[in-house]
């Protein structure tokens, strides 16, 4: 659909230097990842990813296509920005009733087995009990990012007047028992930073309650998810510090990267030689820096994080700053958590507002000219279909 948008006014694109250079550090970056997946130990998975995170080579290519085409868009065609978002609320409204009957019944996972018992306590999908509920996702802590970035753009577009006050709030009035419901941590945390890089200093008390709150209800859960023989650190990163351990010394051995996937082709490979025949208990080192340097190495997470710091600062410094907020939340998860291709786009999503900083619209309304640019593509779509059946029909 980008693509298709682009292509009608290509003759008006007007590629500014920060748009250019956005490029040329996506570049970088998948050139250097089709470098760590050639040289990986398991290039096929580097090029597809983890079986449900599937983050590989490939879902990058995709992403920087879809960022840098939507840059453009948003560029040419603002209002799609307002559409986009309120498409976003709706997925969250859906996402959030998906999780309600799960908590009555955590039998239902809206898969062709729901309901089948594999165990006692694991579901056929191999769901278990204690992971529900996970809502539309494979796993309650992808929902509960979803649901925080998605509060979070409820937020901001009732504070810019984005999207219909009531619409927005009822978003939230479900969204936020549904995010408390995951009882995910980060995700929690997430929400109330972006929260709090929204609401700013005149809500200060606001802030300073909902950060109570949370410290609380994150401790409480800390507290529920006890492993025994562990320091209170580990407890409160559910033993995330043995993984960011491993993953050092993976590093340490092949400091250009793993291909993408990094965590679980590192694994098994050991600093004396020898390689593990037991599986790992986790696919990721849950840590957006870490995993990042397993995958592309060191050269390759300084220019990821060039790209996202450039794309962050620019969106901060628009007009549509709020969105940032989505960006903010989402750093903080993956703090202790990892990029997926079950949610990570959201992300993207929102750093392809970055290009705003030469547009002069106080909304995402666009200005006379664009309406009249724009106006008659619906028109002459509706005419092409009409062609293509009466060629079809003859």
């Amino acid at each position: 659909m980008n693509v298709f948008i682009i292509s009608q006014s290509s003759n008006l694109l007007k590629f500014s230097k920060v748009w250019k250079l956005v490029v040329f550090l996506w570049g970088l970056f998948l050139l250097i990842g089709v470098l760590a997946t050639i040289n990986s130990p398991d290039p096929v998975r580097s090029l597809l990813g983890q079986s449900t995170a599937k983050d590989g080579l490939l879902y990058w290519g995709l992403i920087t296509i879809f960022m840098l085409s939507n840059a453009l868009v948003l560029k040419l065609k603002p209002e799609v920005g307002k559409q986009q978002l309120q498409g976003l609320l709706i997925g969250g409204v859906i996402l959030a009733s998906s999780i309600f009957p799960q908590v009555f019944n955590w039998h239902i996972d809206y898969t062709v087995t729901s309901g089948q018992l594999f165990k006692s306590h694991i579901l056929q999908s191999a769901i278990y009990r204690e992971q529900q509920p996970i809502g539309l996702y494979s796993h309650r802590g992808f929902s509960s990012f979803t649901l925080a970035a998605i509060a979070i753009i409820a937020l901001a577009g009732r504070r810019s007047s984005w999207v219909n006050a009531r619409f927005a709030q009822v978003t939230l009035i479900l969204i936020i028992p549904a995010l408390l419901l995951t009882q995910t941590r980060a995700g929690l945390l997430a929400f109330v930073v972006g929260g709090g890089y929204l609401l700013g200093k005149k809500h200060y008390k606001l802030i300073l309650t909902g950060a109570i709150a949370c410290i609380l209800t994150i401790s409480l859960l800390s507290t529920a998810r006890n492993i025994e023989n562990h320091s209170i650190i580990n407890q409160i990163t559910s033993d995330r510090t043995y993984l960011w351990k491993i993953s050092t010394t993976r590093i340490k051995m092949r400091p250009f990267g793993w291909g993408f996937d990094g965590f679980e082709i590192a694994y098994p490979h050991l600093p004396d030689g020898t390689i593990k025949t037991l599986p790992t208990t986790a696919t990721k080192a849950h840590n957006l820096f870490i995993d990042s340097a397993l995958s592309v190495g060191i050269i390759g997470l300084g220019v990821y994080l060039g790209l996202i710091s450039l794309c962050l600062w620019c969106v901060v410094k628009s007009p549509y700053r709020d969105i940032g907020a989505v960006a903010i939340a989402y750093l903080i998860f993956t703090f202790t958590w990892y990029e997926c291709a079950q949610y990570t786009h959201i992300f993207w999503w929102a750093l392809s507002f970055f290009g705003y900083e030469k547009v002069n619209h106080g909304d995402f309304i666009s200005n006379q000219s664009s309406v009249t640019r724009f106006g008659s593509m619906d028109s002459r779509v509706r005419s092409w279909i009409s062609r293509a059946k009466a060629a079809i029909f003859k």
